[in-house]
């Protein structure tokens, strides 16, 4: 699905706004997140496997219509909060198949979730959410991976364009804590080079990443600065990471 079939097919649905601000901004990611996907799924085979969702959205919808003949599993919290903008009403979320688990709990090991094995796990937008150091949540995520599953994280990039120029000016380009437990924003953003570090101390091995531009942009200045930034300047300037791990052992 592109970009435009994403936003019409979930704005069909009479979304309240905070859900039709949220698609509208994340349509793009999501749409690039979802090739990112297929191509990994095609080298799979045809056999049905285990997808694993960790912090159910929007895009848990998107899997359940694209890969109707795997098993999507999804893990995150229960609370109330869990859903709203990103999760809406709609979107259903099996209980057999849902694993309830606050991953800042992966630096205990004995409270571990015990999923079933998968052989492809996604986790986008959730890192940067975390307080816990995310060796530890990498190594609960590859707890329940099949050998050679692979794992896509996506995160913003800690040094984009935007975050050095802010900073160059004597400002603190990140958000402060919110004073809300169940969202707190964003605690800590990545670099490739940590996420790679990161991964291996986690017994991951690095497949491949990208760094892309995929928050979409509603003003013409924002897109020509987006435009500006991916044909003019290295790839690390870009807004959003997306690095895949292989479980070899």
């Amino acid at each position: 699905m592109t970009q435009t079939e994403i936003e019409e097919y979930f704005l069909a649905k009479q979304l309240h706004k905070e859900a039709q601000e949220y698609i509208t901004t994340h349509s793009k990611r999501f749409a690039y997140l979802l090739d990112l996907v297929k191509n990994i799924r095609k080298d799979m085979g045809t056999e049905s496997i285990k997808i694993m969702d960790v912090g159910p959205s929007f895009f848990t919808h998107l899997l359940q219509i694209s890969f109707p003949e795997d098993k999507i599993h999804t893990l995150g919290f229960t609370h109330p909060s869990s859903r709203g903008g990103h999760l809406p009403d709609f979107v259903e979320i099996p209980e057999e198949t849902f694993f309830q688990f606050d991953l800042n709990d992966s630096q205990y090991p004995e409270k571990w979730a015990k999923p079933e094995k998968c052989d492809l796990i996604i986790m986008g937008e959730v890192l940067e959410h975390l307080y816990t150091s995310p060796v530890h949540v990498l190594s609960f995520l590859r707890s329940f991976a099949n050998k050679n599953a692979k794992c896509i994280i996506g995160t913003p990039n800690a040094v984009t364009l935007v975050r050095r120029l802010t900073l160059l000016l004597g400002k603190n380009p990140y958000e402060n804590i919110r004073e809300t437990r169940d969202n707190p924003g964003h605690f800590r953003e990545y670099t490739v080079a940590e996420l790679k570090d990161m991964g291996n101390k986690a017994g991951w091995t690095v497949s491949h990443f990208e760094i892309k531009n995929y928050f979409k942009a509603f003003s013409i200045k924002g897109r020509l600065f987006d435009s500006f930034v991916k044909y003019c300047l290295p790839r690390s300037f870009n807004t959003g990471i997306n690095i895949v791990y292989k479980n070899v052992d």
